[in-house]
């Protein structure tokens, strides 16, 4: 038999506590849990969505680093310019949902996340259309001021905040 230590004691109490707070549940499941946490970041931030992922845009390989994995992944196209756009001119950038119909969505509303070289964002939803580009101007649609450098562009689902694809374009 084992004698009692303070050592023993106290792992054993913390053993009862993990084991009794662990049985006891909270009701919810994990999708409900992240739902609860989005609508509550939205509604105490005006944001639409939960949060942009942490990529950025390589304007010398045309990718994000890390890529954008969309539950649909390689289901949607970007359109962005692909050599320095012209600062005088709105920046047009583009989404169109791909071909499979399995994943393609029929309707909703998407929001483009353009990060700039400082690390600044600014956000603009558009209507989504089947088989349609759907397309932003950046900075008018944004309500952003432009700014030399490299400018990360992530579209997600406006209601769940979901990370469809990234793209980017350099201002000189």
């Amino acid at each position: 038999m084992l004698t009692p230590t303070p050592l023993r004691a106290v792992l054993c109490g913390a053993l009862v506590l993990l084991v009794g707070g662990c049985a006891t549940g909270h009701g919810h499941t994990p999708e409900e849990l992240s739902e609860m946490i989005a609508d509550t970041v939205r509604a105490t931030t005006g944001s639409p969505a939960l949060g942009v992922p942490d990529t950025a845009f390589d304007p010398a390989r045309f990718l994000c680093d890390p890529a954008v994995d969309s539950p649909a992944a390689g289901s949607w196209r970007t359109e962005a310019p692909r050599g320095e756009a012209d600062p005088d001119d709105a920046v047009e950038l583009g989404l169109l949902p791909g071909s499979d119909a399995g994943t393609r969505p029929e309707a909703g509303t998407v929001a483009a996340t353009v990060v700039g070289p400082d690390g600044g964002s600014a956000t603009a939803e558009a209507d989504l259309v089947a088989d349609e580009w759907t397309r932003l101007a950046y900075p008018d649609d944004f309500g952003a001021d432009s700014a030399p450098g490299v400018h990360t562009v992530v579209w997600t689902d406006a209601e769940t905040g979901t990370p469809l694809a990234c793209d980017g374009f350099t201002l000189p």
